[in-house]
């Protein structure tokens, strides 16, 4: 398939590049900036952007399919940048497919629409949305996938996939800050200690995507609905930290703060520039790592032929060996 693909130099796009190129798609990518490593990786770059809609078509001419994986997961975006980046970016997209009369569409969204201040344990896809969401990142990502699965029809195939708490070498966010906290011995564990979440490596993520990609049909089974994707191993959130922490080279951590100072910090979270860290503890990682949230991934198994290819051990031994090789070349 020619496979129009956007957010392709993201931590998740960059991933999904590489899937989709091996399984022989032909794969072209919108991106803001043309690099080296796209055409290296066999990819046709087109320059424009996700919310520009005439970038959007003009790339969309001659496909087959759109995996729309572009949009702002910065914890700390305000809401008219999340709302640009995951809102506006899908109409433009949709509105691109209509017009180029793209068949199929896949839609990265994540797991974290469903969240509303309640533990959610072995969740399936009828678990519906909250009243309310603690951020605009769940809150636009559900509005991006409501406006895909009503596109769903006689004319186009849409499919959205929740990957959950996306992790991996190259993760923009959580570790960066994680580790500049350990860096300078001022991470503490936070949130319920025995609360278990279901984390997704990004290359589970990509596979999933390529799956439901190759299953996507109008009128298929998989055509107008959500899908929740995983390792399938629920971990305590504070085991799944201190995995990383070792991963980084730091000793576990055992210190913890206090839920008012946990609550005290996130509010007072803001972003530091495009060099820093976002701040670890914010009002969506708050609200992630304080409540249980894991899902059954039966739906996924069943109807995309998914299951996670990299474990949550092997996960943390590639991360283990990659960042410990930065080390030794950064000496």
């Amino acid at each position: 398939m020619q496979i129009l693909l956007t957010g392709a130099t993201g931590f998740l796009g960059r991933a999904l590049a590489g899937v989709l190129a091996a399984r022989g798609h032909k794969v072209r990518a919108l991106v803001r900036h043309i690099g080296p490593e796209l055409a290296a990786a066999g990819i046709e770059p087109r320059t424009g952007s996700a919310t520009a809609f005439d970038d959007v078509c003009s790339a969309a001419e001659g496909c087959d399919a759109v995996v729309h994986a572009a949009g702002c997961v910065d914890p700390l975006a305000g809401i008219e940048a999340m709302h640009e980046a995951n809102v506006r970016s899908t109409d433009c997209v949709l509105g691109a497919c209509e017009l180029a009369g793209v068949p199929r569409l896949v839609l990265t969204s994540c797991a974290s629409v469903v969240l509303g201040g309640r533990d959610l344990e072995n969740a399936d896809e009828s678990q519906p949305y909250p009243a309310r969401w603690a951020t605009p990142l769940p809150h636009t990502k559900a509005l991006a996938e409501q406006r895909v699965i009503a596109a769903n029809g006689e004319r186009i195939a849409t499919v959205v996939l929740r990957p959950h708490v996306l992790w991996g070498h190259g993760e923009p966010h959580r570790l960066p800050a994680l580790f500049d906290l350990a860096k300078r011995g001022r991470f503490r564990l936070f949130g319920e200690p025995e609360k278990r979440i279901d984390t997704c490596h990004v290359d589970n993520a990509a596979e999933a995507h390529a799956l439901a990609l190759e299953r996507l049909e109008i009128g298929a089974p998989i055509a107008g609905r959500s899908y929740f994707i995983g390792q399938g191993e629920p971990i305590t959130i504070e085991a799944f930290l201190n995995a990383l922490l070792r991963a980084g080279g730091f000793p576990p951590e055992t210190r913890r703060m206090s839920a008012i100072a946990a609550r005290t910090l996130a509010s007072g979270a803001r972003a530091q520039g495009d060099e820093a860290p976002s701040p670890l503890l914010n009002a969506g990682t708050l609200e992630l790592f304080g409540q249980a949230s894991w899902f059954n991934l039966a739906a996924a198994r069943r109807d995309l032929g998914y299951a996670p290819k990299v474990s949550l051990a092997e996960g943390m031994t590639r991360l283990l060996t990659q960042l410990t090789r930065e080390r030794l070349q950064g000496r």
